[in-house]
């Protein structure tokens, strides 16, 4: 009986002379971490994600059954095995993923042990650096929506937490609830205009804080810098956001001509390409003359784990944090590991005739093996008629558009040399199978080529203006190099016949192992509601991107600038904040002091009291508590004594006690309406 009186010593409510929190505060508390806790759970890995989970079920069962509270040695044991159990699975207890499994971890076996007051608040405070946390995991409107709701939640928490009276039953609860809603709404509605002037006016970083270790499995690939027949055809089927396009003045051709430049390869086994060897990595050559406007426009990648930047063919500079080389790659000097804004310029007709010999023999190697000889036939024939490379190449894209081939998402399967089955047998392919053919056979001819893989094309969305490029836009074109013009973009897709193009990629296959997926014409209403809507969402996407997830430092400077403060720097930014917060305080204040009565009925009869002695002349100074205040009142106005004194006995116990009884208050609000209050004579 002894140890069992000691455990029960270990679990009793610290002595801090305030309350126990009740079972509606611990259950908010656990429903609102739980809550957090879902979505992080899918970026966890398993075993932490189960061991979270059966903890936080743990946590509810002790909530309905407080006699299953496990005790201080208990909840040690749990806590090295939740440390265990991550270092396990992480390999460490540092770092974004596993530092917040930890957190996580830590929090949800916090919720076991609380039983005083202090460990309420603990836990909130925790939970609001959570809710921080979660945010790098993902950065979309909607999930900031969520932890907003759920930072609300907490705001409503702690308002209930600072509530004198505390009553239990379900019909309380309701009425508790809905008085810590209201208020947790008024506050965060007072604190909105100044979050706002310090997320507009606070000198920010080059970087947001949530670009932090952005793990690889959660970044969105996308086109990569190998290329495999079928690859793109796969990632055609994504519809996901590659990249937002913003442009200074109109384009001079149509969005549908685009081509946005990625990683260039050079290398073929005759299945797959690669990029070329590191020489190629230097600058790009200075002899580059653009034969036609220049366009200035800004690009927001989402994060890939990959350095390439998609950009206009042909850019001729790269931005501060990236390298042009010397193939027209835009390089990230990092890996985009979160959203990023890139100002560049590009030419869309240009001209470069530089090509080192060591370039030429790369851009002539081939895979001697998968050379077939009516491959070469063909080729040979070309090259009997005459008339140089231009003549070739005419005779090559002529050769396409005569022959049936077809261009089709899910072509039939090629053996073990795709590009002779591609061109004499199949004809049925994806970019990806024009482009590669068609460079093998200019290198069969002589002619310097190489592939670029990136998207073709881009769809204006009017409600932002800007434009949107997909997943699905992803292309592959060819490169010759010419003697007069140097490189030249050639697209062999493009020259497929109209009437042999196959458009029933919009459908997968029934009974095939993608899912079935219906697609509406826009031509139709519902058609053209739905592609307004899915515009509506990416405007907003976009918007939020630009303003609140990519706004950095240079952006808020052209936010001033355009406000008219381009010359404020790091001091004129603190003394705007300063004095921007000094304005919205003094409007809080001012509007604050206008609302006449409390919501609470006890206190709305405290400030009616105080009111109608302040007509007679007997107002309440500053910082005078309610006691000494109707003393002072008593002492000069004797004939309202009696009133006085028995209204502040009433008062007191409700105001300050831990209950309130509802005759007690009704009599009060009653008696201080019946007070006769007059100037004295």
């Amino acid at each position: 009986m002894k140890i069992k009186r000691n455990a029960t010593r270990r679990l009793a409510p610290r002595s801090t002379g305030e309350p126990a929190p009740d079972f509606l505060q611990i259950g908010l508390l656990t429903a609102l971490l739980g809550l957090a806790a879902v979505p992080l759970l899918f970026y966890m890995k398993a075993p932490v994600a189960g061991y979270i989970a059966l903890v936080l079920l743990a946590r509810v069962a002790v909530l309905f059954r407080p006699a299953l509270t496990p005790g201080r040695w208990p909840l040690v044991a749990l806590a090295f095995l939740g440390m265990g159990v991550v270092l396990a699975a992480y390999r460490e207890l540092a770092g974004q993923d596993a530092g917040t499994a930890l957190l996580l971890t830590m929090m949800v076996l916090k919720t076991l042990e609380i039983r005083a007051m202090r460990d309420l608040r603990v836990s909130l405070l925790l939970f609001g650096f959570l809710l921080v946390v979660a945010f790098l995991f993902n950065q979309s409107p909607l999930f900031a929506v969520y932890l907003g709701a759920l930072l609300l939640g907490s705001f409503a928490l702690l308002a209930d937490l600072s509530a004198v009276r505390r009553d239990a039953g379900r019909q309380a609860w309701i009425k508790r609830l809905r008085a810590a809603g209201r208020r947790a709404v008024v506050l965060s509605g007072q604190a909105v205009p100044l979050a706002a002037l310090l997320f507009v006016l606070f000198p920010r970083l080059d970087s947001p804080l949530w670009s932090l270790g952005l793990e690889r499995d959660r970044a969105q690939t996308g086109v990569s810098d190998s290329l495999e027949l079928g690859n793109f055809s796969e990632l055609v089927r994504v519809g996901a956001v590659a990249f937002h396009a913003y442009f200074d003045q109109p384009l001079p051709v149509e969005p549908s001509e685009l081509y946005w430049r990625g990683p260039v390869l050079w290398q073929t086994d005759g299945r797959g390409w690669e990029p070329g060897p590191k020489e190629l990595m230097t600058d790009l050559p200075a002899d580059i003359e653009s034969l036609g406007e220049e366009l200035d426009y800004a690009i927001v990648m989402e994060a890939t784990e990959q350095r390439w930047i998609f950009a206009l063919d042909l850019p001729l500079a790269a931005p501060a944090d990236a390298q042009l080389t010397r193939d027209a790659r835009l390089v990230a000097r990092e890996p985009l590991q979160e959203l990023k804004r890139f100002e560049l310029r590009s030419a869309l007709k240009y001209r470069s005739l530089a090509l080192t010999s060591p370039e030429r023999e790369l851009a002539l190697e081939l895979p001697e093996r998968m050379i077939t000889p009516r491959m070469r036939l063909l080729v040979g024939a070309w090259q009997e008629q005459g008339g140089g490379a231009r003549a070739i190449l005419t005779r090559a894209l002529a050769h396409i558009r005569r022959e049936p081939f077809r261009y089709t998402l899910r072509p039939p399967p090629l053996g073990s040399n795709p590009v002779d089955d591609f061109l004499f047998e199949t004809r049925a392919g994806y970019c990806e199978h024009y482009a590669s053919s068609f460079a093998l056979l200019m290198r069969l001819a002589g002619i310097p080529a190489r592939l670029v893989v990136g998207y073709l094309g881009a769809e204006r969305n009017p409600l932002g203006g800007h434009y949107l490029v997909r997943q699905s836009d992803a292309h592959a074109w060819v490169e010759v190099w010419l003697e007069d013009s140097g490189w030249t973009r050639v697209d062999p897709t493009a020259a497929v016949a109209p009437e042999r193009v196959d458009n029933d990629a919009e459908l997968a296959d029934l009974g095939g192992t993608a899912p079935l997926r219906f697609r509406m014409s826009r031509d139709s209403g519902l058609g053209r509601l739905a592609h307004s809507l899915r515009l509506l969402v990416d405007a907003g996407n976009a918007g939020w991107n630009n303003w609140v997830v990519n706004f950095s430092s240079t952006r808020q400077q052209r936010l001033l600038e355009a406000l008219g403060f381009e010359h404020l720097g790091t001091y004129g930014l603190v003394l705007g904040l300063a004095s921007g917060g000094a304005v919205l305080m003094a409007l809080l204040h001012g509007l604050l002091a206008r609302r006449r009565w409390p919501a609470d009925p006890v206190e709305r009869s405290f400030a009616r009291l105080c009111q109608r002695l302040a007509r007679v002349g007997l107002a309440r100074k500053p910082g005078e508590g309610p006691r000494d205040y109707l003393q002072r009142v008593a002492v000069a106005r004797p004939d309202l004594a009696q009133g006085l004194n028995v209204w502040l006995k009433l008062y007191l116990p409700m105001r300050f006690g831990r209950a309130e009884n509802g005759s007690a208050r009704d009599a009060l609000i009653l008696r201080e309406r019946r007070m006769n209050i007059r100037r004295k004579v």
